[in-house]
C-alpha cells in the first residue's frame, strides 16, 4: 500500500526557513527541524532529501520570498527611489521583528558555508547580483525622473544598495534598534540625490 503524505511540504519548508534563518545551518539538525516542522524524520528525507537539499531549497524558498514582489517593481518604467526605500522598509521589518531576531539566511550561509562550498557561493553570489541589477534598474528610471543625479553610476550604486541591505541584516542581528537602520537607509539614498 502507497502511503499518503500527511503533512503540507510548502508548510514545512516555510517553518524550515525560519529555523534555518534562526540558528543557521550547522546549528540546526534534524532532530531540530523535525521537532519544528512536526514532520517525521522519514518523511522530510522522502520529500525533501537530505539536510543539505532541504536547506537548498530553504535557501532558494528564502529568496523568493525576499521581497520579490517587491524587486520586480523596480523593473517598471515608473519606478522610484520611494520604490527603493519601501522594500528597505520591508527587508528592515522582517529583520527588526520584535518576538525574535531570525536574522538573515544569506548571512549565515555567506559566513558559515559559502566560504568552503563553491555551490552555494556560487548561488548566493546569483542571488546578490540580480538584486544588484534590479536596484540599478529601479534607480536608472529614478535617474530619468530627476530624482538622483545624472551622473550617478547606477550599476555601482546598485551594488552599494545591495551590500547595505545585507549589512542591515547584520546590524539588526545584533540588536540596533529599527530607528538607526532607516537613517542608514535614508543617509545611504540622499547620497544619490543632486
Amino acid at each position: 500500500m502507497v502511503r499518503t503524505r500527511t503533512f503540507d511540504p510548502s508548510t514545512a519548508l516555510t517553518t524550515a526557513v525560519d529555523l534555518f534563518s534562526s540558528k543557521g545551518y550547522s546549528e540546526t539538525s534534524m532532530e531540530d527541524l523535525v521537532r519544528a516542522t512536526g514532520v517525521s524524520r522519514y518523511g522530510l528525507y522522502g520529500t525533501f532529501g537530505t539536510k543539505r537539499e532541504l536547506f537548498e531549497q530553504a535557501l532558494e524558498r528564502y529568496a523568493e520570498g525576499m521581497g520579490k514582489q517587491s524587486f520586480l517593481r523596480l523593473l517598471e518604467p515608473e519606478a522610484s527611489l520611494a520604490h527603493i526605500r519601501s522594500i528597505f522598509e520591508e527587508r528592515l521589518e522582517a529583520i527588526c521583528c520584535a518576538e525574535e531576531h531570525k536574522g538573515c539566511l544569506f548571512i549565515h550561509t555567506a559566513m558559515a558555508l559559502a566560504p568552503k562550498d563553491d555551490d552555494l557561493r556560487a548561488v548566493l553570489q546569483k542571488f546578490m547580483k540580480r538584486m544588484s541589477k534590479a536596484f540599478a534598474v529601479g534607480l536608472e528610471s529614478a535617474q530619468t525622473q530627476g530624482e538622483v543625479r545624472a551622473d550617478l553610476d547606477v550599476s555601482a550604486a546598485g551594488e552599494m544598495l545591495t551590500s547595505t541591505m545585507l549589512g542591515l541584516a547584520v546590524l539588526g542581528r545584533a540588536g540596533f534598534p529599527r530607528d538607526t537602520l532607516i537613517g542608514i537607509v535614508d543617509n545611504t539614498l540622499a547620497a544619490f540625490k543632486d
